[in-house]
C-alpha cells in the first residue's frame, strides 16, 4: 500500500490557550495511520500538506478489511484528533485486482471511466464501490485517481499493477492510494 495524499479533510480547529480558530493549517500536522485486525501495522510521517508519498508492505493472510484513520496532531495537545476514517475489505480488492487483470488480459484497456459506467450499468470493476461525485453515497467511493476535481489534470502518477484510485474517507475528503497484492515467501533463504 501507498498512501500518496489526500484532499477536501475536515481538518480540526486549531485550539490556542483554551480557544479554538478556523482550521487553518498552522500549527497542525496530519498524519494516517494504518490497522489490522485492531492493531496498528503502519504510520506516515507527520504532513502540513496533506502529502506523503509513502510505501508500506503488510501482512493481510486471513484479514476482512483494512482500517485507515486520519488524524491531525496539534503542537499544543496532547493527544492527536481523528479527522477521517475509512474501510478496505480486501475481499472487494482481490475482486477489483482480479477484474483489472482479466480486463486487461482481453484486451479492454483496464479500468473504466465514470462516463463509461454509466453506459453499462452493474460493470464496475471495484465491487459495491462506486465512483465519488456519481451520487453514491457509499463512503468507500473510489474516483478517477489521474484527474484531480475541477481541473481535468493529473494529480498522482500511475504505477503500473494495483488499484491507483481516491477512496472517500468519513465524513470528507479522500486518500489517494495504491493498493496491491504480493506473495510471501516464508521458505526464503533455506
Amino acid at each position: 500500500m501507498t498512501i500518496k495524499g489526500a484532499r477536501e479533510l475536515d481538518h480540526a480547529p486549531l485550539v490556542i490557550s483554551g480557544r479554538s480558530r478556523s482550521s487553518s493549517k498552522q500549527g497542525a500536522d496530519t498524519y494516517v495511520s494504518l490497522k489490522v485486525e485492531g492493531m496498528q501495522r503502519a504510520r506516515t510521517h507527520l504532513s502540513r500538506t496533506d502529502r506523503w508519498n509513502e510505501a508500506f508492505e503488510i501482512v493481510v493472510d486471513k484479514v476482512n478489511e483494512v482500517e485507515i484513520a486520519v488524524y491531525d496532531k496539534q503542537v499544543s495537545q496532547p493527544h492527536p484528533i481523528p479527522i477521517g476514517m475509512l474501510w478496505i475489505r480486501i475481499s472487494d480488492l482481490v475482486d477489483a485486482l482480479r477484474r483489472q487483470k482479466t480486463m486487461m488480459e482481453n484486451g479492454q484497456g483496464g479500468w473504466v471511466t465514470a462516463g463509461d459506467m454509466n453506459k453499462a450499468p452493474g460493470m464496475s470493476p471495484f465491487g459495491p464501490y462506486g465512483y465519488q461525485g456519481n451520487n453514491s453515497s457509499d463512503y468507500n467511493a473510489l474516483v478517477d485517481m489521474n484527474k484531480t476535481p475541477g481541473t481535468g489534470g493529473p494529480s498522482f502518477g500511475a504505477q503500473s499493477e494495483g488499484i491507483d484510485a481516491w477512496f472517500a474517507v468519513e465524513p470528507a475528503g479522500a486518500l489517494a492510494l495504491h493498493l496491491n497484492f504480493g506473495e510471501l515467501n516464508l521458505n526464503s533463504g533455506s
